[in-house]
Protein backbone atom coordinates (compact mmCIF):
# COMPACT_ATOMS: atom_id res chain seq x y z
CA UNK A 1 0.00 0.00 0.00
CA UNK A 2 2.49 2.12 0.74
CA UNK A 3 4.32 1.95 -2.87
CA UNK A 4 0.95 2.69 -3.94
CA UNK A 5 0.69 5.78 -1.83
CA UNK A 6 4.59 6.78 -3.18
CA UNK A 7 3.30 6.38 -6.60
CA UNK A 8 0.40 8.25 -6.63
CA UNK A 9 2.71 11.33 -4.96
CA UNK A 10 5.20 11.13 -7.36
CA UNK A 11 2.26 11.51 -10.11
CA UNK A 12 0.90 14.84 -7.98
CA UNK A 13 4.76 16.29 -7.99
CA UNK A 14 5.36 15.90 -11.37
CA UNK A 15 1.84 16.81 -12.92
CA UNK A 16 1.65 20.82 -13.66
CA UNK A 17 -2.03 21.56 -12.65
CA UNK A 18 -3.65 24.00 -15.20
CA UNK A 19 -3.89 27.81 -13.89
CA UNK A 20 -6.29 28.23 -11.38
CA UNK A 21 -8.69 31.33 -12.26
CA UNK A 22 -9.43 34.09 -9.73
CA UNK A 23 -12.06 36.16 -9.88
CA UNK A 24 -10.81 39.72 -8.49
CA UNK A 25 -13.29 41.96 -6.61
CA UNK A 26 -13.97 45.43 -6.32
CA UNK A 27 -11.83 47.87 -3.28
CA UNK A 28 -15.03 48.39 -2.00
CA UNK A 29 -15.88 44.66 -0.71
CA UNK A 30 -13.28 45.24 1.69
CA UNK A 31 -9.75 43.30 2.87
CA UNK A 32 -11.63 40.26 3.72
CA UNK A 33 -13.41 39.71 0.31
CA UNK A 34 -9.80 40.22 -1.01
CA UNK A 35 -7.62 37.94 0.77
CA UNK A 36 -10.17 35.61 -0.08
CA UNK A 37 -9.71 35.94 -3.88
CA UNK A 38 -5.62 34.36 -2.87
CA UNK A 39 -5.58 30.48 -3.27
CA UNK A 40 -3.68 28.84 -0.97
CA UNK A 41 -0.72 26.69 -2.57
CA UNK A 42 2.48 24.88 -1.03
CA UNK A 43 6.25 23.71 -2.16
CA UNK A 44 7.85 21.07 0.14
CA UNK A 45 7.64 22.16 3.34
CA UNK A 46 6.35 26.19 2.64
CA UNK A 47 3.26 26.86 1.92
CA UNK A 48 2.43 30.20 0.01
CA UNK A 49 -1.43 32.42 -1.05
CA UNK A 50 -1.38 33.12 -4.63
CA UNK A 51 -3.98 35.23 -6.85
CA UNK A 52 -4.38 34.59 -10.85
CA UNK A 53 -5.53 37.53 -12.96
CA UNK A 54 -6.43 34.40 -15.88
CA UNK A 55 -9.62 34.97 -16.40
CA UNK A 56 -10.70 31.94 -18.11
CA UNK A 57 -9.78 29.00 -20.52
CA UNK A 58 -9.23 31.05 -23.88
CA UNK A 59 -6.95 33.84 -21.70
CA UNK A 60 -3.91 34.28 -24.04
CA UNK A 61 -2.27 37.40 -21.95
CA UNK A 62 1.24 36.73 -20.35
CA UNK A 63 1.13 38.73 -16.97
CA UNK A 64 3.36 39.87 -15.13
CA UNK A 65 3.98 37.87 -11.61
CA UNK A 66 4.92 40.36 -7.84
CA UNK A 67 6.32 37.91 -5.35
CA UNK A 68 5.57 39.53 -1.46
CA UNK A 69 7.99 38.48 1.23
CA UNK A 70 6.59 39.31 4.94
CA UNK A 71 8.63 40.80 7.57
CA UNK A 72 9.72 39.49 10.78
CA UNK A 73 6.56 37.62 13.04
CA UNK A 74 4.04 38.01 10.55
CA UNK A 75 4.44 34.19 8.74
CA UNK A 76 3.67 32.51 12.07
CA UNK A 77 0.44 30.38 10.67
CA UNK A 78 -1.10 29.97 7.18
CA UNK A 79 -2.24 32.93 5.89
CA UNK A 80 -0.86 35.30 8.25
CA UNK A 81 1.30 37.15 5.36
CA UNK A 82 -1.52 38.69 3.90
CA UNK A 83 -3.72 39.56 7.51
CA UNK A 84 -1.26 42.48 8.46
CA UNK A 85 -0.08 44.23 5.40
CA UNK A 86 -2.89 45.34 3.36
CA UNK A 87 -1.46 43.78 -0.11
CA UNK A 88 -4.09 42.07 -1.06
CA UNK A 89 -5.69 45.70 -1.98
CA UNK A 90 -3.34 44.30 -5.49
CA UNK A 91 -5.81 41.75 -6.12
CA UNK A 92 -8.59 44.28 -6.66
CA UNK A 93 -10.44 45.12 -9.79
CA UNK A 94 -8.94 48.59 -9.36
CA UNK A 95 -5.06 47.50 -8.87
CA UNK A 96 -5.18 44.82 -11.38
CA UNK A 97 -6.30 47.08 -13.66
CA UNK A 98 -2.84 49.49 -13.40
CA UNK A 99 -0.80 46.85 -14.60
CA UNK A 100 -0.02 48.08 -18.43
CA UNK A 101 -0.06 45.79 -21.41
CA UNK A 102 -1.64 43.31 -19.66
CA UNK A 103 -4.41 44.17 -16.75
CA UNK A 104 -3.56 42.01 -14.40
CA UNK A 105 -0.61 40.24 -12.57
CA UNK A 106 -0.26 37.17 -10.60
CA UNK A 107 0.43 37.66 -7.07
CA UNK A 108 2.65 35.36 -5.03
CA UNK A 109 3.11 35.86 -1.70
CA UNK A 110 5.31 32.67 -0.16
CA UNK A 111 5.80 31.88 4.05
CA UNK A 112 9.08 31.41 5.23
CA UNK A 113 7.69 29.89 8.79
CA UNK A 114 8.76 26.38 9.20
CA UNK A 115 8.33 25.24 12.28
CA UNK A 116 9.55 28.18 14.61
CA UNK A 117 10.80 29.84 11.92
CA UNK A 118 9.07 33.49 11.24
CA UNK A 119 11.20 34.92 8.94
CA UNK A 120 13.49 35.31 6.02
CA UNK A 121 17.03 34.92 5.43
CA UNK A 122 19.81 33.14 3.80
CA UNK A 123 19.05 30.01 5.44
CA UNK A 124 15.78 29.66 2.85
CA UNK A 125 17.20 31.74 -0.24
CA UNK A 126 17.69 28.74 -2.39
CA UNK A 127 14.37 27.34 -1.15
CA UNK A 128 12.74 31.12 -2.63
CA UNK A 129 14.29 30.69 -5.81
CA UNK A 130 12.65 27.03 -5.82
CA UNK A 131 9.01 28.27 -4.88
CA UNK A 132 9.05 30.89 -7.47
CA UNK A 133 10.43 28.55 -10.04
CA UNK A 134 8.11 26.03 -9.13
CA UNK A 135 4.90 28.58 -9.13
CA UNK A 136 6.52 30.12 -12.74
CA UNK A 137 6.50 26.54 -14.21
CA UNK A 138 3.32 25.38 -13.22
CA UNK A 139 1.24 28.84 -15.03
CA UNK A 140 4.12 28.65 -18.07
CA UNK A 141 1.59 29.68 -20.05
CA UNK A 142 0.35 32.92 -18.45
CA UNK A 143 2.95 34.56 -16.74
CA UNK A 144 5.40 37.12 -18.63
CA UNK A 145 9.39 35.79 -17.46
CA UNK A 146 10.49 38.95 -18.29
CA UNK A 147 8.27 40.93 -16.00
CA UNK A 148 9.22 39.15 -12.35
CA UNK A 149 8.83 41.41 -9.82
CA UNK A 150 9.83 40.40 -5.83
CA UNK A 151 9.03 43.44 -3.32
CA UNK A 152 9.36 42.61 0.58
CA UNK A 153 8.93 44.37 3.96
CA UNK A 154 11.47 44.52 7.00
CA UNK A 155 13.29 41.52 7.00
CA UNK A 156 11.66 40.95 3.78
CA UNK A 157 12.92 43.85 2.22
CA UNK A 158 16.58 42.43 3.11
CA UNK A 159 15.56 39.66 1.58
CA UNK A 160 14.61 41.27 -1.66
CA UNK A 161 18.35 42.62 -1.61
CA UNK A 162 19.45 39.08 -1.04
CA UNK A 163 17.32 37.77 -3.56
CA UNK A 164 18.47 40.46 -6.36
CA UNK A 165 22.04 39.87 -5.93
CA UNK A 166 22.15 36.20 -5.60
CA UNK A 167 20.21 35.67 -9.14
CA UNK A 168 21.23 38.95 -10.42
CA UNK A 169 18.94 39.02 -14.41
CA UNK A 170 15.90 37.24 -13.04
CA UNK A 171 13.70 39.87 -11.75
CA UNK A 172 13.35 42.62 -13.93
CA UNK A 173 12.58 45.17 -10.73
CA UNK A 174 12.95 44.96 -6.83
CA UNK A 175 11.17 46.73 -4.65
CA UNK A 176 12.98 46.93 -0.54
CA UNK A 177 10.85 48.46 1.78
CA UNK A 178 12.67 49.23 5.20
CA UNK A 179 15.04 46.75 4.49
CA UNK A 180 17.18 46.50 7.72
CA UNK A 181 20.24 45.44 5.66
CA UNK A 182 21.71 46.68 3.02
CA UNK A 183 23.95 44.78 0.02
CA UNK A 184 27.23 45.50 -0.23
CA UNK A 185 28.70 47.50 -3.27
CA UNK A 186 29.51 44.08 -4.52
CA UNK A 187 26.06 43.22 -4.64
CA UNK A 188 25.08 46.53 -6.07
CA UNK A 189 27.60 46.14 -8.92
CA UNK A 190 25.41 42.94 -10.47
CA UNK A 191 22.20 45.67 -10.64
CA UNK A 192 23.40 47.62 -13.16
CA UNK A 193 20.69 46.11 -15.51
CA UNK A 194 17.77 45.65 -12.76
CA UNK A 195 15.57 48.54 -11.46
CA UNK A 196 14.98 49.25 -7.84
CA UNK A 197 12.79 51.12 -6.46
CA UNK A 198 13.71 51.63 -2.04
CA UNK A 199 11.35 52.88 0.37
CA UNK A 200 13.45 54.36 3.68
CA UNK A 201 12.49 56.64 6.95
CA UNK A 202 14.93 58.93 8.01
CA UNK A 203 14.23 57.79 11.49
CA UNK A 204 13.81 54.00 10.87
CA UNK A 205 15.27 52.63 14.57
CA UNK A 206 16.08 49.67 12.68
CA UNK A 207 17.91 50.54 9.56
CA UNK A 208 19.91 53.42 11.56
CA UNK A 209 20.87 50.76 14.39
CA UNK A 210 21.57 48.18 11.37
CA UNK A 211 23.34 49.83 8.55
CA UNK A 212 22.70 53.45 8.56
CA UNK A 213 21.51 55.84 5.93
CA UNK A 214 20.56 54.10 2.78
CA UNK A 215 21.00 57.19 0.53
CA UNK A 216 25.24 56.34 -0.17
CA UNK A 217 23.67 52.94 -1.69
CA UNK A 218 21.05 54.66 -3.95
CA UNK A 219 23.11 57.16 -5.12
CA UNK A 220 26.18 54.35 -5.64
CA UNK A 221 23.14 52.40 -7.34
CA UNK A 222 22.45 55.42 -9.80
CA UNK A 223 26.13 55.49 -10.54
CA UNK A 224 26.66 52.20 -12.00
CA UNK A 225 23.21 51.62 -13.31
CA UNK A 226 22.78 50.70 -16.98
CA UNK A 227 19.17 51.92 -16.41
CA UNK A 228 18.98 54.86 -14.42
CA UNK A 229 15.44 55.32 -15.36
CA UNK A 230 14.54 52.39 -13.42
CA UNK A 231 15.83 53.43 -10.32
CA UNK A 232 13.61 55.55 -7.65
CA UNK A 233 13.88 56.01 -3.65
CA UNK A 234 10.99 57.31 -1.63
CA UNK A 235 12.17 58.74 1.91
CA UNK A 236 9.70 59.26 4.89
CA UNK A 237 10.27 61.96 7.37
CA UNK A 238 7.64 60.31 9.41
CA UNK A 239 5.71 57.07 9.22
CA UNK A 240 1.96 56.60 8.78
CA UNK A 241 -0.63 54.05 8.04
CA UNK A 242 -2.86 54.66 4.93
CA UNK A 243 -5.63 55.79 7.66
CA UNK A 244 -2.99 58.60 8.80
CA UNK A 245 -2.50 56.81 12.31
CA UNK A 246 0.60 55.79 13.72
CA UNK A 247 1.47 52.31 14.98
CA UNK A 248 0.55 52.43 18.70
CA UNK A 249 1.45 50.56 21.95
CA UNK A 250 -1.19 51.48 24.45
CA UNK A 251 -1.74 55.58 24.65
CA UNK A 252 1.73 56.25 23.43
CA UNK A 253 3.15 56.09 19.63
CA UNK A 254 5.79 53.33 19.43
CA UNK A 255 9.05 52.83 19.88
CA UNK A 256 9.63 51.39 16.46
CA UNK A 257 6.55 53.33 14.43
CA UNK A 258 8.93 54.82 11.98
CA UNK A 259 9.62 51.40 10.41
CA UNK A 260 6.07 50.96 9.43
CA UNK A 261 5.59 52.24 6.11
CA UNK A 262 4.45 49.50 3.86
CA UNK A 263 1.18 50.23 3.35
CA UNK A 264 2.75 53.32 1.02
CA UNK A 265 3.48 50.50 -1.45
CA UNK A 266 0.07 48.38 -0.86
CA UNK A 267 -1.98 51.61 -1.28
CA UNK A 268 -0.20 52.30 -4.52
CA UNK A 269 1.39 55.79 -3.11
CA UNK A 270 -1.69 57.11 -1.95
CA UNK A 271 -3.60 57.46 1.67
CA UNK A 272 -6.66 54.89 1.66
CA UNK A 273 -8.88 57.46 0.13
CA UNK A 274 -7.17 56.97 -3.07
CA UNK A 275 -6.79 60.69 -3.75
CA UNK A 276 -4.55 62.15 -1.12
CA UNK A 277 -0.66 61.45 -1.95
CA UNK A 278 1.05 59.21 0.71
CA UNK A 279 2.10 61.71 4.00
CA UNK A 280 5.55 62.90 5.05
CA UNK A 281 6.74 61.13 1.50
CA UNK A 282 9.28 62.16 -0.62
CA UNK A 283 10.52 60.38 -4.17
CA UNK A 284 13.47 61.11 -6.34
CA UNK A 285 14.83 59.69 -9.67
CA UNK A 286 18.46 58.51 -10.47
CA UNK A 287 18.84 62.50 -11.46
CA UNK A 288 17.72 63.57 -7.89
CA UNK A 289 14.53 64.74 -9.31
CA UNK A 290 11.21 64.85 -7.26
CA UNK A 291 8.42 62.85 -8.50
CA UNK A 292 4.93 63.29 -8.03
CA UNK A 293 2.19 61.19 -8.64
CA UNK A 294 -1.46 61.09 -10.03
CA UNK A 295 -3.85 58.99 -8.24
CA UNK A 296 -4.08 55.12 -10.40
CA UNK A 297 -0.54 56.38 -12.19
CA UNK A 298 2.10 55.53 -9.46
CA UNK A 299 4.08 52.55 -8.13
CA UNK A 300 2.09 50.00 -9.78
CA UNK A 301 2.07 52.05 -13.41
CA UNK A 302 6.34 52.05 -12.88
CA UNK A 303 6.60 48.60 -11.69
CA UNK A 304 4.65 47.20 -14.83
CA UNK A 305 7.26 49.42 -17.52
CA UNK A 306 9.97 47.57 -15.75
CA UNK A 307 11.05 44.60 -17.99
CA UNK A 308 14.18 42.62 -18.22
CA UNK A 309 14.22 40.98 -22.16
CA UNK A 310 17.33 38.69 -20.78
CA UNK A 311 14.95 36.37 -18.76
CA UNK A 312 13.02 35.89 -21.51
CA UNK A 313 15.65 34.03 -23.79
CA UNK A 314 15.95 30.99 -24.81
CA UNK A 315 18.90 30.00 -22.66
CA UNK A 316 17.51 30.87 -19.72
CA UNK A 317 14.10 29.39 -20.61
CA UNK A 318 15.79 25.90 -20.74
CA UNK A 319 18.17 26.81 -17.46
CA UNK A 320 14.78 27.40 -15.77
CA UNK A 321 13.38 23.87 -17.02
CA UNK A 322 16.04 22.25 -15.76
CA UNK A 323 16.72 24.04 -12.66
CA UNK A 324 12.85 23.24 -12.04
CA UNK A 325 13.48 19.38 -13.03
CA UNK A 326 16.37 19.10 -10.94
CA UNK A 327 14.07 20.91 -8.11
CA UNK A 328 11.45 18.47 -8.65
CA UNK A 329 13.68 15.19 -8.25
CA UNK A 330 14.84 16.51 -5.10
CA UNK A 331 11.26 17.18 -3.92
CA UNK A 332 9.55 13.98 -4.23
CA UNK A 333 12.57 12.40 -2.99
CA UNK A 334 12.33 14.31 0.35
CA UNK A 335 8.29 13.90 0.27
CA UNK A 336 8.91 9.50 -0.35
CA UNK A 337 11.23 9.18 2.24
CA UNK A 338 9.31 11.43 4.62
CA UNK A 339 6.03 9.38 3.72
CA UNK A 340 8.14 6.04 4.37
CA UNK A 341 9.49 6.97 7.38
CA UNK A 342 5.79 7.91 8.67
Amino acid sequence: MKKLFAILLALTLFALPLTITSLAAPLSDGTAALNRQFQNGKYGSYDYVCFSPVKGEDDAVKYPLMVWLHGRNSGGYARAQLERYEFSNWASDEYQARFENAGGCFLLCPRAAVGSKNEWDNSNRADLKAIIDDYIARNADHIDVTRVYIAGYSTGGSMVWNMLTAYPGFFAAGLPLAAITQPALSGLQKLKDTSVWIFTSDNDPYIINETGDVRPNFDYLCGVSNRPEGLRMTSFTEAFYADGTKKMEGSKVADDAEHYIWESATYDMFMADGTTPYKCATTINAKGETITFTPGQALITWLSQQTNLKAGSAATTLLQRLTLFFNRIAQFIREMFSFLRG
